[in-house]
């Protein structure tokens, strides 16, 4: 793994709050007509940003919002472990994830939930990679990045819950 240096950001954490608002009124500009969303937060900074998304979203829309973590089974790639119980049938659904590589965990957190009945579900990402390997489309995303497969985007989260995005 490369070293990282300054020179690896591409976006820093001011970058990245401006990206979580412009997903956050594309959101709002989606879900205009619902009363409320669930968000589930993929792993540590899924769960961060969607929960951002939601502050942004309280302070500028009448829009409910409730938040689920969810995680991949460690034990198995093909298991997920919601941190709550929840209900979504009927309801718009918005899958967080820090950076969309091949977009198989977006796929095994979509398939799952399409057996609870939901509204529509769609999927933001702080980074999207352009290497779907799996039928996901990307609805909001901060950053579109074409890359190689070589090159890893990291996403580095301080103390303070702020993101910093490399390029190694």
């Amino acid at each position: 793994m490369n070293k990282i240096n300054s020179q690896n950001i591409i976006l820093d954490c001011f970058d990245v709050e401006n990206k979580i608002k412009r997903i956050s009124l594309e959101v709002i500009e989606d879900n205009i007509d619902q009363k409320k969303l669930i968000f589930f937060g993929v792993s540590k900074n899924g769960k961060i940003i969607a929960k951002k998304i939601i502050d942004f979203i309280n302070q500028n829309s009448k829009i409910k919002s409730e938040l689920v973590g969810v995680q991949i089974n460690s034990n198995s790639n093909k298991s997920l472990v919601f941190e709550k119980e929840f209900n979504v049938d009927n309801l718009s659904l918005v899958i967080v994830s820090d950076v969309s590589q091949s977009a198989r965990t977006l796929q095994l957190i979509i398939s799952n939930l399409m057996l609870e009945n939901p509204f529509k579900i769609k999927t933001a990402v702080m980074v999207n990679r352009d290497h779907s390997l799996f039928p996901v489309k990307i609805n909001f995303s901060g950053l579109n990045l074409s890359t190689s497969v070589n090159e890893r985007v990291d996403v580095e989260v301080n103390k303070d819950e702020e993101f910093t995005v490399y390029l190694n």
